[in-house]
């Protein structure tokens, strides 16, 4: 709730200090001030968005690697039962099971190395976004001390 009244409060000054900014009026500290709240404002709305697209992949990694292991679960059951019903011709059909064994391990191999590709692009783009937002924050605090700087000018 005070998060909704301080962002309230913001946007209405934000709306004055704009207003200024049209008329063509000179920008106080206070002003610039306001101006800076209100790209602060944006920036962690940014971020919030993009922390909940995080938490959105995340959770459907976490459920496709659940889903992995419940099929790695199902198709280990079925292989011991059959390894079980078979255990008097288990040499007759060694080789078989081998290779499907083999097979399910290149599977669960595959899917692990694409899991990691997933999530190695994931943190590539949580990487690249924080440097997005770190040039922002940088450049903000350029303009910042040039419109400070250009308002200390000024005033003397």
């Amino acid at each position: 709730m005070v998060e909704s009244i301080v962002a309230s409060a913001i946007d209405k000054a934000l709306e004055t200090v704009l207003r200024k900014v049209v008329e063509g009026r000179k920008l106080s500290t206070e002003d610039l001030v306001v101006l800076m709240l209100g790209l602060f404002q944006g920036i962690r709305k940014d971020v919030t968005e993009t922390n909940k697209r995080i938490d959105a992949i995340n959770d459907s990694l976490s459920k496709r690697i659940d889903a992995l292991y419940d099929l790695v679960g199902k198709n280990y059951e079925v292989l011991s039962r059959k390894i079980d019903e078979t255990n008097k011709r288990i040499d007759a059909i060694n080789d078989s099971l081998s290779k499907r064994i083999d097979a399910l391990y290149d599977l669960v191999g595959k899917n692990y190395e694409a899991l990691n590709r997933r999530i190695e692009e994931t943190n590539k783009r949580i990487d690249e976004t924080n440097k997005r937002i770190d040039n922002l924050y940088d450049l903000m605090g350029k303009i910042y001390e040039v419109l400070i700087k250009g308002a200390t000018t000024q005033r003397q």
